[in-house]
C-alpha cells in the first residue's frame, strides 16, 4: 500500500471516530443532568424547621452573623458576644441533653407563627414557646423564646424592648 493510500484509509478512520465520540466536558463546566434538582433555600424553610435546625446546633449561637440566621434583629446584640445570657435558653437550663423533641406550630398567619418545643430533659417534660415573624423576603426569624414552666422570656433578659412602645409589635 503507498503511502498516499495510507494516509486516506487512516484519515477515514479517524474521521468516523471523531463522530462516535460523546461531546467532550471540560472540567469547570457543569454536567446537564436530566432534571435539575431544586437546592434547599433558607427562605423556604418552615417555622417548625427553623426552631428544629436550632436545637440541631451543637451548642447556642453567639457570633452575631450566626445569631442572625435565627433570630431577628432586636434580639442580635443581646444574644451575640462572650456575655450573651449564661445559659442555653433553648433547653432552659445550664446544659444537659435532652430527648424525644417534637416541635409543633400552633398558630400561624402570614406574617406570624408561634412554635412549642417539647422535650425531656433529665426525665422531666420541658415545654419552649417560640414566637416567630417572616420578613419581607419570605425568611423566618425568631422574635422571643419563652419558658412554659419557669418565668422568663428572651426579650426581657437581652433589653430587646428597651425604648419600645409596649402596644408595637417586634421588628422583624
Amino acid at each position: 500500500m503507498s503511502a498516499r493510500v495510507r494516509i486516506a484509509v487512516l484519515a477515514g478512520f479517524l474521521a468516523v471516530a471523531a463522530c462516535d465520540q460523546p461531546e467532550r466536558i471540560e472540567a469547570n463546566e457543569a454536567v446537564p443532568a436530566a432534571e435539575p434538582t431544586p437546592a434547599a433555600a433558607p427562605d423556604a424553610m418552615t417555622p417548625e424547621g427553623l426552631v428544629q435546625a436550632l436545637y440541631m446546633e451543637p451548642a447556642i449561637p453567639t457570633a452575631a452573623p450566626h445569631v442572625r440566621l435565627y433570630f431577628a434583629e432586636p434580639l442580635v446584640d443581646g444574644l451575640s458576644g462572650e456575655e450573651g445570657i449564661g445559659f442555653d435558653y433553648r433547653l432552659d437550663a445550664q446544659d444537659g441533653a435532652i430527648t424525644d423533641l417534637m416541635v409543633e406550630e400552633t398558630a400561624s398567619g402570614p406574617d406570624g407563627s408561634a412554635i412549642v418545643a417539647r422535650f425531656n430533659r433529665a426525665g422531666r417534660p420541658v415545654s419552649m414557646a417560640y414566637d416567630l415573624c417572616r420578613r419581607d423576603s419570605g425568611e423566618w426569624r425568631i422574635t422571643n423564646v419563652r419558658s412554659v414552666q419557669n418565668d422568663w422570656n428572651l426579650r426581657d433578659l437581652t433589653g430587646a424592648d428597651a425604648g419600645e412602645d409596649a402596644s408595637s409589635q417586634p421588628a422583624c
